[in-house]
């Protein structure tokens, strides 16, 4: 223990003074924000350790590879984790104290960098941000004051240790969407439905009035999901009697944190299910089947499925035309407006993560990370995701150039978004290639994604649409999400925790989640369940499971964090 503190001290007090200097060779670092960064005669070496993506070709000869090195005046010299296990094998040589490269490129959790930092293994970034070395994160962070680019990969004493990364996608910040059958609806002459009641009336309709036409009563399933990404039974409906997000499902009230399972609207939502339910509306084995098997049922000529979550339905009967007419068959259903007049969307902000960490052993600590800091910009996203401009993307003026008589639409027009970028097929993605990095770089993607067209109109009369495109609707439809997701006076980011706070509320956030779900889950389908007496649930959850003690140290994370901010 006395030889770990005073390597760590030794350690920090070389930062000290490598902060404090910021270069060991005057006059070869360039002002910040202009390159190269090294402006001296020969490259100056940047060592990276890193997992090995198995479809990089050659991380040497790599395009992502060379435009650092040609931009910065680098050369990159790669050292790499074993493929398998690599999280195991950098704690390994941490804790023994192992000399480590100029930049350990991986992604490590909030808590997990911090500990690295305290063992003397990793550089505080903070100095460097705050003595304006980070243009580009700078920027990000005044652009996008609501993502918490910092804050959210800060310690509780307001450290951090990795450059952040990012990828705002809009479908998948709220991923949980209702899918109807535009069919059965057409069959039955029901218009689309808007609130809880009518969204019961047309399953009651599905269920009775043989919805698919074929002259059988008795096989329609009005409502099928799973417990995958995106199709979890309750999420969707629950957000039209209480907001309810992923994970630990806090909320805030009145300012505080609490949590969405204590609230009224909760129950009443449970009720609501359990009616679907009780009345064989809501197929029971929504809360067993894989997304897998909810698929092989959409994806059959039987057409006997009225409603469904799901993310997407993009991968409904897999690759080729014969089995996209599946996938058509559905519409994308706005949120919900409950009895009570709540309509949200199960939203989950886009949350940085961090990676690009900079040793205590790197022989100029301010390049390196000056050197992630240069990745961290809509350029970098574009390397780093879509790869080769002109052959893998194109600006949207360009694509129109190039291809006159064409056509394109904002993916995103429903938000207001522009669209700037034609991002074409990728089937290179699921091969080697040696483009970039597969994504495992300090990304920044800022609305690159949700600016991206598509092509509505070839030129050849071969239009694109919400009509005959699965994934158009998908788009679409987030758009719509997006506008029923919570305010900041409702939504609680990222959190962090001192070492303190996190070894009280690890357990306990866990078991009671698992409760949680448990309890709701057999309430929905009829069996024995807690939440069948709210009140004594609830004293359940601070007796037996340390609700008290989770609320009190998550809202003096947030107000720490984010009040007043």
């Amino acid at each position: 223990m006395k030889t770990s503190k005073l390597l760590a001290l030794v350690l920090a007090l070389a930062l000290l003074l490598s902060v404090c200097s910021f270069s060991s060779a005057e006059g070869n670092l360039s002002e910040p924000g202009t390159l190269p960064i090294w402006t001296g005669d020969e490259p100056a070496v940047l060592t990276i350790l890193m997992a090995p993506h198995e479809a990089v070709e050659d991380y040497d000869t790599n395009l992502y590879t060379l435009w650092i090195e040609d931009s910065l005046n680098v050369d990159i010299q790669f050292q790499f984790l074993p493929a398998t296990d690599a999280g195991d094998k950098l704690n390994i040589m941490v804790s023994t104290g192992e000399t480590l490269p100029d930049v350990v490129n991986y992604g490590l959790n909030v808590a997990t960098a911090k500990a690295y930092g305290d063992a003397g293994a990793f550089i505080n970034l903070k100095p460097f941000l705050d003595a304006g070395l980070g243009v580009n994160i700078d920027a990000a962070v005044a652009a996008f004051p609501d993502w918490n680019l910092i804050t959210s990969i800060s310690a509780s004493d307001g450290s951090f240790y990795g450059v952040p990364t990012i990828q705002f996608s809009p479908s998948n910040e709220t991923k949980y969407k209702m899918w109807i059958n535009q069919a059965w609806l057409d069959n039955l002459g029901i218009e689309v439905p808007t609130t809880t009641d009518e969204f019961y009336e047309m399953l009651l309709r599905f269920k009775n009035e043989d919805a698919n036409g074929n002259g059988d009563p008795n096989d329609e399933i009005p409502f099928l999901t799973s417990t995958g990404y995106g199709g979890t039974a309750y999420k969707y409906l629950t957000n039209a009697f209480v907001f309810e997000t992923d994970g630990d499902m806090f909320l805030l009230k009145d300012g505080h944190v609490s949590v969405s399972y204590i609230q009224d609207g909760w129950f009443a939502a449970n009720e609501y299910l359990k009616k679907l339910a009780d009345e064989g509306l809501l197929k029971k084995e929504s809360f067993t089947y894989s997304n897998t098997d909810v698929m092989a049922v959409l994806a059959t000529d039987d057409d006997v499925v009225g409603a469904t979550t799901n993310s997407s339905l993009a991968y409904v009967g897999g690759a080729g035309s014969d089995t996209y007419k599946y996938r058509l068959r559905y519409i994308c259903l706005n949120p919900l407006t409950g009895p009570e007049g709540v309509c949200y969307s199960g939203y989950t902000q886009t949350s940085p993560t961090q990676r690009w960490f900079v040793t205590s052993f790197a022989s100029n600590p301010e390049l390196a990370f000056r050197a992630g800091d240069f990745q961290f910009t809509e350029e970098g996203f574009l390397r780093a995701r879509f790869a080769i401009e002109g052959e893998h993307w194109a600006y949207a003026e360009d694509y129109l150039k190039d291809n006159p008589g064409v056509t394109i639409a904002a993916r995103y027009g429903s938000m207001g978004y522009e669209g700037k970028y034609v991002f074409y097929n990728d089937p290179w993605w699921w091969s080697t290639e040696n483009a970039n990095w597969r994504m495992e770089s300090p990304t920044f993607s800022g609305n690159v994604e949700a600016e991206g067209a598509y092509i509505a109109d070839d030129g050849q009369g071969n239009l694109i649409n919400l009509e005959n495109d699965c994934t158009t609707r998908q788009e679409t439809g987030s758009g719509y999400y997006q506008l029923c997701k919570p305010g900041m006076d409702v939504y609680v980011p990222t959190l962090s925790y001192t070492d303190e706070e996190l070894e009280q509320i690890a357990e306990p956030l866990s078991t009671i989640r698992s409760y949680v779900n448990e309890q709701r889950t057999n309430y929905i389908i009829g069996e024995a369940s807690d939440i069948s007496n709210p009140e004594q649930f609830i004293q359940t959850l601070k007796d037996s499971f340390q609700l008290d003690l989770i609320l009190e140290i998550a809202d003096a994370a947030y107000q720490r964090q984010y009040a007043g901010k």
